[in-house]
């Protein structure tokens, strides 16, 4: 018997998707569940841009699915009434929400400045600055990698280390000319990142190479590493304008939304009051 009704529901809704609308003199019940029901129109509608053989697999399905659906619905009706109330205040909050939500929305497109500019930016951060501190240590500076065995491994130490921009560039040829792996970081990197370029083990601790200022060697089964480290910020010091630039700019366009919203909604308020919509009496 089961497999009668759903030979004769595939035929049906086979029918209702190969004629076109205009040729259904009425609609149709294709399914029900106590005192739903799911009406033809509907179940073209959800198939409407498709057709052949595949529009009556999917038209099954959504039948099937929306018999599901209003078969859990209804029972979760049944075994929570108790709590119906505090789902419709549920619902109804998250209606009011949503709504006063897109309406903010509307109320802000096409009146709301995106621009924060340089200068607000800096002015903030140097208002705020210490609202700003560091989570990490960050550093900025280069590491090197070259074969154990390469000759003039002293040369281009002291050249790295050197503060002349001829040396510095002759440090560079030597490196590009060896196809040397060198990594240069001119912005604020995490420390923890830096070391995943060198040989380091976890259990072991490297603070020690973020002092100083000299260059330092690491070394592995076939490789020298040469690392030198130009500026330092560590953990739980005043963070750096690079690092939290974005970040502010994120702040005074969160401001500037929450300065208008709350405008607008004192806005309808006032009006409210003032066209004698609104009503307030004294609670005794």
């Amino acid at each position: 018997m089961r497999n009668l009704r759903h030979i004769i529901l595939s035929a049906l809704l086979a029918i209702v998707l190969l004629v076109g609308c205009e040729r259904l003199p009425q609609d149709k019940v294709i399914a029900s569940v106590g005192e739903s029901v799911l009406m033809l129109s509907e179940v073209r509608a959800a198939t409407l841009a498709l057709s052949g053989a595949d529009s009556v697999k999917v038209a099954q399905n959504f039948v099937d699915q929306w018999v599901r659906k209003q078969v859990k619905l209804q029972e979760a009706e049944r075994e929570l009434a108790s709590s119906m109330g505090e789902i419709d205040r549920l619902v109804d909050e998250y209606r009011t929400s949503l709504l006063g939500g897109r309406l903010e929305q509307q109320y802000l497109r096409g009146r709301m400045d995106t621009l924060i500019t340089d200068s607000m930016v800096k002015k903030y951060f140097a208002a705020h600055r210490s609202d700003f501190v560091m989570d990490r240590t960050v550093l900025k500076g280069r590491i090197v990698r070259l074969p154990d065995n390469y000759r003039q491994s002293v040369k281009l130490f002291n050249l790295m280390g050197s503060k002349s921009e001829e040396k510095q560039q002759d440090f560079l040829d030597l490196c590009m000319k060896n196809n040397f792996e060198l990594h240069t970081f001119d912005s604020w990197v995490d420390f923890k990142e830096f070391l995943s370029y060198l040989p380091v083990r976890r259990d072991k601790n490297y603070d020690y190479i973020l002092s100083g200022g000299e260059i330092r060697q690491m070394a592995d089964a076939d490789s020298k590493y040469f690392i030198q480290i130009h500026d330092v910020i560590k953990q739980g010091s005043n963070a750096p304008y690079e690092r939290v630039e974005d970040m502010v700019r994120r702040i005074l366009f969160n401001r500037r939304r929450t300065e208008l919203i709350t405008s607008y909604n004192d806005s309808l308020y006032q009006s409210a009051l003032s066209e004698g919509v609104v009503t307030i009496n004294n609670i005794e």
